[in-house]
């Protein structure tokens, strides 16, 4: 008798006999890469990283719900998402692997109207490792989360624009109710901060309430006209935001973190500033619980600690 083990081999019908580890894996496996020579989103392809699928809407649509599915972007794959409908994560328990680093990450080009968007409508699904880049004007949201996508989780994932006016008014839009949603080792960087004149709205919007957010281990510089991260229009039951540096350059507003004042949970150890003088950097949370937060609302200052020891924020 041999010992068991999480490895085991398996043949993909049409695709790689592979020595499998079934904690990666415990579903199909697909390969999506629109550089390798004879792509097709055609049946037959897509089991094997010789014949992969040309693009990631298309893989989605061959997984099978809540099965465990993985579909893995290999290095230098590219697409432009041109509306509403180009990309949207419709099949529950998915997960999306960008293969890759730098330059050579999957990258998704949102174009060609102001609705085009990545969507995400099915529940527990799993995005890492991509770079989305906005890329006209106005973009509405470069990533829409509904309310039926509890669950989701974003992993090491960077949402950056083109220009001070090719670029998106916000990054991530979680509609209300969606609970559950994890942002982890998120990236987004102002393009140029002097140029900047017409700001985006916010970042990361939650529209109403979103139970058990969590934010962590991420890095925003902004420049947006309301609260960078922005938890505001509804009350949420056991947010954490912890272990992130965040800033605001605009200069009217200044808010960088905002949290309704009926929500609970925690917010611990982030680095906040703002450069609206006078102007918090963090507002509401009235019942939520703060340690270690550091902020500033001038450039060329040191953060302190707030709020203060027993001071609630306002």
């Amino acid at each position: 008798m041999t010992n068991r083990t999480m490895l085991f081999s398996r043949h993909q019908p049409g695709g790689l006999f592979i020595v499998d580890d079934l904690e990666q894996h415990p579903g199909n496996v697909w390969f999506v890469d629109s550089g390798a020579t004879g792509c097709s989103d055609t049946t037959g392809y897509g089991r094997s990283p010789d014949t992969p699928f040309a693009t990631l809407d298309y893989a989605i649509g061959r997984c099978t719900a809540s099965n465990g599915d993985v579909i893995y972007l290999m290095p230098g794959h590219a697409e432009s998402l041109t509306s509403a409908t180009s990309l949207t994560m419709d099949v529950i328990g998915v997960k999306v692997i960008g293969l890759g680093w730098g330059a050579t990450r999957p990258t998704f080009t949102i174009t060609t109207a102001n609705t085009a968007t990545w969507n995400v409508t099915a529940a527990s699904c799993w995005i890492e490792n991509v770079l989305i880049v906005s890329n006209f004007l106005n973009i509405a949201a470069a990533m829409t989360v509904s309310a039926t996508a509890d669950g989701l989780t974003l992993k090491d994932v960077e949402m950056n624009d083109t220009s001070v006016v090719l670029a998106a008014l916000i990054q991530v839009s979680i509609a209300a109710l969606c609970t559950n949603v994890t942002i982890d080792g998120f990236r987004h960087s102002v393009i140029n901060v002097a140029g900047l004149t017409a700001p985006a709205t916010n970042v990361i919007l939650c529209v109403g309430a979103a139970d058990h957010f969590v934010l962590r281990h991420s890095y925003i510089h902004a420049w947006t006209s309301a609260g960078t991260v922005a938890l505001t229009a509804g009350a949420s039951i056991g947010v954490m935001i912890h272990d992130n540096f965040l800033v605001n350059e605009d200069t009217a507003a200044g808010q960088v973190l905002t949290v309704h004042a009926g929500t609970s949970g925690g917010v611990f150890r982030n680095f906040v500033a703002g450069t609206k003088n006078n102007t918090e950097t963090v507002v509401g949370g009235n019942i939520c619980h703060f340690s270690e937060n550091f902020g500033t609302d001038t450039v060329a200052t040191s953060g302190i600690l707030t709020p203060s020891t027993k001071t609630a924020w306002s």
